[in-house]
């Protein structure tokens, strides 16, 4: 079998495309639920201080402890997107490596 970069190259795409493309919507829809989660605590800060319950010092206080909160959650999130990648870099050289392993065969 011919070996024509062309053609593996755009296999290595659509198996990197496959990978991500189930495993990126995770990812993505992570961050935003370590949003979502946090909205109703950084809205609950802001009334406080914005109605006078609590001031600044405390808000400033009450919003680190949130940061470290979505800190924690978006590197949960990284590492997802860290495996997807892999994933993806994997299957897309098993594409190049099988495509090589065809061309050698007589």
């Amino acid at each position: 079998m011919a070996f024509k970069i062309d053609d593996v190259l755009k296999g290595m795409g659509e198996a990197a495309a496959g990978v991500l493309g189930s495993e990126l919507p995770k990812v993505q829809s992570c961050a935003k639920a370590a949003f979502d989660t946090e909205r109703d605590a950084l809205s609950e800060i802001a009334q406080a201080r914005i109605d006078g319950d609590i001031d600044e010092t405390e808000m400033n206080s009450q919003l680190d402890d949130e940061k470290e909160v979505l800190k924690a959650a978006l590197l949960a999130c990284e590492v997802k997107a860290k495996v997807a990648v892999q994933q993806a870099v994997n299957a897309a050289i098993d594409v190049l490596t099988n495509a090589i392993k065809a061309a050698l065969k007589p």
